[in-house]
């Protein structure tokens, strides 16, 4: 039981540590999020809301207890 903990740990940190990073390139890297949300074909109003979701996200997957609404961040 202890080995699954540990693992599930590194596994949300890892997952978390890359939603941060990404979040912040959509603040701090603005003109190159727009170009590659451009070449995608996305809407590039979206950048800075999806940059507050992960940050959100992130703050559920270590703070909360509720299974559910840890299931649908996994799933965002």
């Amino acid at each position: 039981m202890k080995m699954n903990k540990i693992i599930f740990w590194i596994a949300t940190g890892l997952l978390s540590a890359m939603m941060l990073m990404s979040s912040s390139m959509y603040v701090f890297k603005h003109d190159d999020i727009i170009q590659a949300f451009t070449s995608f074909g996305f809407p590039t109003f979206i950048i800075y809301p999806l940059a507050f979701l992960k940050i959100s996200g992130v703050l559920v997957l270590t703070l909360t207890k509720w299974e559910t609404v840890k299931e649908w961040v996994y799933a965002g």
